[in-house]
């Protein structure tokens, strides 16, 4: 990933001194509204490539694990190549724009219509043997098998049209639709990204076409040109471009999962799906749940490099976080943008500002997770392990530099890392992601990645994870998740009812900050942490 700069609005440098102080976390609105309705099975559409018997077994599979879903929320597609078949080579992974468009959006979008779907789909499920990459109308390298071009990316941002099937999927009704086009061919800002404690099931959900999706990029002054592509960085630092007057707000998007694992070629993703469904009840389940007094949060930070460095484009630079509220636009206007330390701010909201060793092994406690253990790791040139856990310890989330990191190890550290064996003991609902480019670039367990060989998500699924999220093409460092929204919003349980405030697919959304682009999230959407 691209290389960013070293302010940050802690002041005093990236890092200042022992210990970081963070802005007391605001809500910008008044209140958070008082009934929260849950996400469920009834606001699921399953989509099955119907030329895949891997697709077509994991879409019986699931609904096994949620029989409350109604055959009208399984939607067969055809035309399209099985990419976990006994012939399925990286190639199938990939499809044209022209057969995303025929193939997959118009007829999900006319079933959505068809049968009154609107409303109350708010989840899009693809499954395993779907392909999942788009590749760019105008230039090859973006998307090719296993690999991807970043100068490309780097070079052509604004006219890169690339992107993951899920991420394209999350703006079903925007992009290339009827009169209310947005005319924007590459990446959008999340009008989700950066919510706290705020279901989407909240957010108003319109009839296509009820609304025009309009845009104004913010600028600080009249003579500021603005940029070309939606959360585009001036060349000035720091950032200062925001977005202000858009229609297009979380409701109108949809929040996208795919239920894949690792394969090798010629053999199907079924046996790891089913795997990756099992950890994902038993961590949803009161019943087992999650032990809060032996499980981890692990952040492995590289104080060297500032790949963490984040820009998000959807808040205020004095603002933190949004909470749902109806007396709150939507989206809110943010004429600035936040720019923040994510790996750093992550640990210290997730410790309640437990303080910060620049060169040590911090700990912390999630007080709205039941005392949750948290760990930021800032030594340089070693690698977070098992070995610096307890014997009975299990990890419960991982986020890493990769091999963009200063271990200098090979890109199996996760299944080889620790004596030859997987890096971390893994709890039920185990979470992953790194800032690595190419961590999605294939679900082949026996492929590396091109140019440049770094970990995989599915590698962190075959040890025993649950979910993930990566990027099927060279992002650019800027489209990095968020891990301060995504893991708050996983694990907290602010209400004390036994359970973490969002699902998977919710908290994993709130941490992404764009659409129509690379990235993809992986295991059960509805997996809810328990805490037994």
């Amino acid at each position: 990933m691209k290389k960013r700069g070293g302010w940050n609005r802690f002041g005093g440098g990236r890092r200042a001194g022992v210990r970081i102080h963070v802005l007391v976390l605001i809500s910008v609105v008044l209140s958070i509204s008082s009934v929260r309705a849950d996400l469920g099975p009834d606001n699921l559409l399953i989509l099955v490539n119907s030329e895949s018997a891997t697709s077509q077994y994991v879409a019986k599979l699931y609904r096994q694990y949620y029989p409350a879903i109604d055959d009208i929320q399984v939607l067969e597609l055809s035309g399209l190549p099985d990419c976990s078949g006994p012939s399925s080579t990286a190639a199938d992974e990939i499809i044209t724009r022209d057969v995303y468009n025929t193939c997959i959006a118009d007829p999900v979008r006319q079933h959505l219509l068809d049968n009154n779907l609107i409303q109350q789909i708010m989840v899009i499920v693809t499954t395993a043997g779907m392909p999942y990459r788009i590749e760019d109308t105008a230039y090859a390298d973006v998307v090719y098998p296993a690999g991807s071009n970043y100068n490309l990316v780097v070079q052509y941002g604004a006219q890169i049209d690339a992107a993951s099937v899920e991420s394209e999927l999350a703006c079903l009704w925007v992009c290339d639709y009827s009169t209310n086009s947005t005319n924007l061919s590459n990446r959008l800002v999340n009008p989700y990204q950066g919510y706290r404690a705020s279901s989407i099931t909240l957010f108003e959900r319109l009839a296509p076409d009820s609304k025009p999706y309009t845009w104004n990029f913010a600028v600080t002054s009249p003579s500021a040109t603005p940029p070309k592509m939606e959360g585009q960085m001036p060349m000035a630092w720091p950032p200062v471009y925001g977005t202000i007057n858009r229609n297009f707000s979380a409701g109108d998007m949809y929040l996208t999962c795919r239920l894949d694992g690792p394969k090798t070629q010629g053999k199907s993703a079924v046996f790891a799906v089913r795997q990756v469904l099992e950890r994902s009840k038993r961590a949803s389940d009161p019943a087992s749940g999650v032990n809060p007094a032996q499980s981890v949060i692990v952040i492995d930070d590289c104080p060297s490099k500032t790949y963490d460095l984040n820009r998000v484009y959807n808040l205020n630079g004095s603002m933190n976080y949004y909470t749902y509220s109806t007396t709150t636009k939507q989206p809110p206007d943010a004429r600035t943008v936040l720019t923040m330390d994510d790996y750093t701010l992550a640990f210290d909201v997730l410790s309640n500002g437990a303080g910060i060793d620049p060169a040590g092994l911090n700990v912390g406690q999630l007080d709205t997770a039941y005392d949750l253990k948290t760990m930021l790791d800032c030594r340089s040139n070693q690698r977070t392990s098992q070995d610096d856990l307890s014997p009975d310890e299990r990890l419960l989330f991982f986020c890493c530099y990769g091999k963009n990191g200063d271990e200098g190890s090979a890109s199996n550290y996760l299944t080889g890392g620790l004596n030859g064996g997987a890096l971390f003991n893994l709890a039920n609902g185990a979470v992953f992601t790194s800032i690595e480019s190419f961590n999605a670039l294939t679900m082949f367990a026996d492929l590396e990645t091109v140019p440049v060989a770094q970990g995989k998500i599915i590698d962190f699924i075959a040890i025993g994870g649950t979910c993930a999220i990566g990027h099927a093409f060279e992002p650019i460092s800027d489209a990095a998740v968020d891990n301060v929204f995504l893991t708050y919003n996983l694990f907290s349980d602010a209400d004390g009812d036994g359970t973490a405030d969002l699902t998977w697919v919710e908290a994993a959304w709130s941490g992404i900050p764009f659409l129509s682009w690379s990235e993809v999230v992986i295991g059960d959407p509805l997996m809810r942490i328990a805490y037994g």
